[in-house]
């Protein structure tokens, strides 16, 4: 039967010390033509890192041999494959934009098939910060070698031109503040002169305005015979944008466009807290996952996540995606250590589901 590769949830950090070895978590579930999940069969993926645009420079490269779980899903870890190429420690995480070329066998070998590029749309920090960690804080008390800086006068000296005491050259430390003060035409600073400003007004008079204004262009008189037809109103109708007065309409420009030309459209949302959980059998729970307020035109990609109030980090297949549609799709949770789940550990651990779609 013939097989391929849906990736249904992408990228995440790893929480990591600076110590703890570098990765980012990929996570994909193998489907046959049907849409059914193929469990527990050999996968063969290659991971490319490209730079700059999806077309760009190759600067690492990896394969992994795995295999799918009981959900269908493959979890690896980027970073820590079979290099192909490159150095993934000597990433410069700052030289983005970043993306991810994926390449598949689903029969488990290497004779693989490239599924897409999708752009890293956030550098994961622990990486980040490591290309970073020379770099100036910013802060003046993380320098080493600060010079010392003088905090009282006394500590300065004449060498350096400051005057150390109060009593200047004419012995009278305050006759340097004056002000300054306007009366009729006549500009008075204290304890200094006066100027008479009337032989420099710039008052012009009525014939000089004219004779500026006809030279320099200006106009006198409403071409139109009309003042108030330049004042216009702009408004609003679906993608139109009008302007009154014959101002003329345009419409709006359409959204972004994806690679295969579909029109981007992004919602997102999440479950009441504890609500909507059901058995699936004595280890698994599930919930269905609502989002027809988006009005998708078709099934959009879907991203997800877990929160609650406690308990949930114990939890696997919060970012699996089952049955995807324009109207939602459902996640199915277990334990990681395989022990009984029920809908009432949900109720209690207030568990919900964080999702965003991603379509048109």
């Amino acid at each position: 039967m013939k097989k391929f590769l849906l990736i249904c949830s992408v990228f995440f950090t790893l929480n990591a010390m600076a110590q703890a070895p570098e990765g980012i978590n990929y996570q994909a579930v193998v489907r046959d033509l049907a849409g059914a999940t193929i469990t527990n069969a050999p996968v063969g993926l290659k991971l490319a890192l490209v730079q700059t645009s999806a077309t760009g420079t190759v600067v690492y490269e990896e394969s992994f041999s795995t295999f799918s779980n009981d959900f269908g899903l493959v979890n690896v870890i980027f970073g820590q494959g079979t290099v192909i190429t490159g150095s993934f420690a000597n990433v410069d995480w700052s030289m983005g934009p970043y993306f991810i070329e994926v390449a598949a066998d689903v029969t488990g070998g290497t004779n693989y098939s490239v599924l897409g590029t999708q752009q890293l749309m956030s550098v994961p920090y622990a990486l980040y910060a490591k290309s970073a960690e020379n770099s100036f804080s910013g802060d003046y008390n993380d320098l080493t070698n600060q010079p010392t800086i003088p905090t009282m006068t006394s500590q300065l000296t004449n060498d350096s031109g400051f005057i150390t005491s109060p009593d200047d050259a004419d012995a009278d430390p305050t006759n340097e503040i004056q002000d300054i003060t306007l009366s009729g035409s006549n500009l008075t600073l204290s304890g200094g002169s006066t100027v008479d400003l009337s032989t420099v007004s710039p008052q012009l008079t009525e014939a000089q305005v004219d004779a500026y204004v006809a030279n320099n262009g200006y106009l006198t008189t409403e071409v139109d015979g009309s003042i108030t037809n330049e004042l216009q109103t702009l408004s609003v109708s679906g993608d139109s944008i009008t302007l009154s007065n014959t101002g003329g309409t345009i419409a709006v420009p359409a959204p972004a466009k994806l690679n295969t030309g579909g029109r981007v459209g992004i919602c997102a949302g999440s479950t009441q807290s504890g609500a909507g959980w059901v058995a699936y059998n004595q280890t698994t729970i599930r919930i269905d996952v609502n989002t027809t307020g988006c009005a998708f035109a078709s099934a959009p990609q879907y991203y997800t996540s877990i929160g609650g109030l406690g308990s949930h980090f114990e939890l696997v297949g919060a970012s699996a995606i089952y049955s995807p549609t324009a109207n939602g799709f459902t996640v199915y949770l277990k334990k990681n250590d395989g022990s009984a789940l029920e809908a009432a550990n949900a109720v209690s651990g207030g568990w919900f589901i964080n999702w965003q779609g991603i379509g048109n």
